[in-house]
């Protein structure tokens, strides 16, 4: 089954919600926007952080193309792919606490989400590993412009969807982290070591 506009819109966005929810510095930092200046403010370093996402993901796709045109390289990108989901497995399992209250100066919530977002250069090589294992899979497409797009506009809204639980539930979610922070890292490193495994078992099959 080719992958359709659909799809690509859904699996973006699924990819990009549950990518969005591990602790690090957006999520924490918006919890603390939320909590100090509003959910208004929140709502906008989200979207300046999904603006940014849009872009690093439209790139990552273009890279993976290139990755996929050269056919010998898929053995060395399925490799690596396993690797990568292994040693994430293993740095949140072995994470310690950190949640710390980012220090905010009189800057725009857009602007900060802006820069921070930017700053993220992990989102290079997370989507280039995911783009390249969904369209192995047969679940995205990238052979066309619209298919791509799609794709990315996909992951930028969910971004969004990723961020609004820690918008809304900065109060509560503030406490249950300080508390339970670990034990998030353990079971998302968990899964990561499942899907590293899966990967694995896939070279060979």
């Amino acid at each position: 089954m080719m992958p359709t506009l659909y799809l690509n819109f859904f699996i973006g966005l699924l990819v990009s919600f549950l990518g969005t929810l591990p602790l690090g510095v957006l999520n924490i930092t918006i919890m603390d926007v939320s909590l100090k200046k509003g959910i208004n403010a929140a709502l906008r370093f989200a979207l300046a952080c999904a603006l940014v996402e849009f872009v690093y993901s439209y790139i990552s796709v273009q890279l993976t193309r290139s990755i996929i045109d050269f056919p010998a390289l898929k053995p060395i990108t399925e490799v690596f792919a396993t690797m990568t989901l292994l040693a994430m497995g293993i740095y949140y399992i072995q994470k310690q606490n950190s949640l710390t209250k980012t220090k905010q100066k009189t800057v725009s919530s857009f602007y900060l989400g802006t820069l921070l977002s930017i700053l993220n250069v992990v989102a290079f090589p997370f989507w280039i590993l995911y783009t390249t294992l969904l369209q192995g899979k047969g679940l995205v497409g990238i052979s066309g412009q619209g298919l791509i797009v799609i794709y990315v506009l996909g992951i930028s809204l969910g971004t969004i969807a990723g961020l609004l639980p820690f918008i809304y539930g900065s109060r509560f979610l503030t406490r249950l982290v300080a508390v339970h922070q670990h034990r998030m890292d353990r079971m998302i490193g968990s899964l990561f070591l499942f899907l590293s495994a899966c990967q694995f078992i896939s070279l060979w099959i």
